[in-house]
């Protein structure tokens, strides 16, 4: 880059600097940055920065994992970095002892990606796990995490879109920008490529616009869904992509709502699908499966909250890195304010997941309510019938009684006719 744009805009020979700017970029790309005079960079490029983690990685699996390989490899890493940092011929903006801690976590992240899948003491853990520890609560645990990290990246996923509508929307300002600047078409190219290196940063914030939150470019411009200005701002051809302010009521509306459907639809997901909860009511036909049905909903409650935490965590350390700063005054902050942001992505992400736990406890009762409603009737109908039934028993018997009753009475006054018939008729018998 730095070659062609020499060729292209003259002046002197830029090629010159390519070593220490590479060393200034992997410093920066692992969250320290340096000035220049009045100019500042701290804004962590991250796209860089998942590549150095994806480095250490491949190197780890390359090269086997093991707690020698951890001890050596880390030196020779903060080796390299502090050499890095006594090499470029910038002020860097952190002391030595952070800038090594900073650069230790990453390559610890990378060497952990290697090393965790195939290690023997994660397998001793989790065979310890499934021995004490019961299969729903596992199975809770796994789908609660899962569901998290299944959420921030849709959210991400959306952020992504976003950017790139505006960079179709805004690809005339940024031509302009360019134009403005006196770069030739190697140099705008070339700049381009290297501008992706923050293109994650821009998701990140575009997740935060597109949740009712916004970010800001420093004091000078700040961009919502509500307001959209960037005219005081440098002529960067970058920020010529920056949105402007949605103007139709409903599709606010709509995208304010994008984290309250997706989470309320993958809670629907999780609790009826058969790798989900797996919720059925169906052949449910007594009171002890209510009850147990009923007690089956405390496992997605605590899922959701566990997806809750992930997503609000995650979402608070992305805000955070993808923060920085372009200068000392006016661009000393530029990114997402971290706390309201996480508010706009963990409230509405909370009230859909519970909405759909709380949307399928009702139904749980309407149809358990509604079952034993029927059962009663059917019951209280069946009683009456049989009550009815024992009291015609009863009148017929009554009945019956009363005529033989009534026919054994003139049995008997018949006998005592006929024998004062007999005695009283003067006969005298041989």
């Amino acid at each position: 880059m730095l070659l062609v744009i020499s060729m292209e805009e003259g002046g002197d020979n830029l090629s010159a600097l390519s070593v220490p700017l590479t060393e200034a970029m992997v410093l920066l790309s692992q969250g320290s940055g340096f000035k220049d005079g009045a100019i500042v960079l701290t804004i962590t490029p991250l796209l860089l920065t998942m590549s150095v983690i994806a480095l250490v990685a491949s190197l780890g699996r390359r090269f086997g994992t093991s707690l020698r390989g951890l001890t050596s490899g880390l030196l020779f890493w903060e080796l390299m970095n502090a050499f890095f940092a006594h090499a470029v011929n910038v002020e860097l903006v952190d002391s030595i002892g952070l800038l090594l801690a900073k650069t230790a976590v990453v390559f610890l992240i990378g060497y952990a990606i290697a090393a965790v899948p195939q290690s023997a003491f994660i397998r001793e853990r989790r065979d310890w796990l499934a021995q004490h520890i019961s299969m729903p609560v596992r199975k809770t645990l796994v789908i609660g995490t899962v569901l998290g990290l299944l959420l921030l990246t849709c959210y991400l996923v959306a952020g992504a879109a976003a950017v790139v509508y505006w960079i179709v929307d805004n690809q005339t300002a940024i031509v302009k920008l360019y134009a403005l600047s006196g770069m030739q078409t190697g140099s705008r190219i070339l700049t381009t490529i290297s501008a992706l290196a923050w293109l994650p940063n821009l998701v990140v914030w575009a997740v935060s616009w597109l949740f009712g939150a916004g970010f800001s470019i420093g004091d000078l411009a700040s961009f919502s869904l509500w307001s959209g200005q960037g005219s005081s701002l440098p002529a960067l051809p970058l920020f010529g992509m920056l949105p402007s302010a949605v103007e139709t009521d409903w599709i606010r509306i709509t995208l304010l709502c994008v984290p309250l459907a997706v989470s309320f639809i993958a809670g629907m997901v999780v609790m009826l699908f058969n790798k989900g909860f797996r919720f059925r009511f169906k052949g449910a036909d007594d009171d002890r499966d209510a009850k147990r049905v009923a007690l089956r909903f405390a496992y997605p409650a605590g899922a959701f909250c566990i997806s809750c935490a992930v997503v609000s965590l995650c979402a608070s350390a992305l805000f955070s890195i993808s923060n920085g700063a372009l200068g000392t005054k006016h661009l000393a902050r530029v990114g997402v304010d971290v706390i309201a942001s996480a508010r706009k992505v963990g409230q509405p992400t909370a009230v859909g997941l519970f909405s759909s736990w709380l949307l399928m406890l009702v139904v749980m009762f309407l149809y358990f309510g509604t079952r034993l409603a029927v059962r009663r009737f059917r019951e209280g109908k069946s009683g009456k019938s049989v009550s009815n039934s024992e009291e015609d028993n009863r009148e017929s018997t009554g009945v019956a009684r009363t005529v033989v009753s009534s026919i054994n009475n003139k049995e008997e006054q018949g006998d005592n006719n006929l024998s004062t018939d007999t005695t009283g008729s003067g006969i005298s018998l041989p």
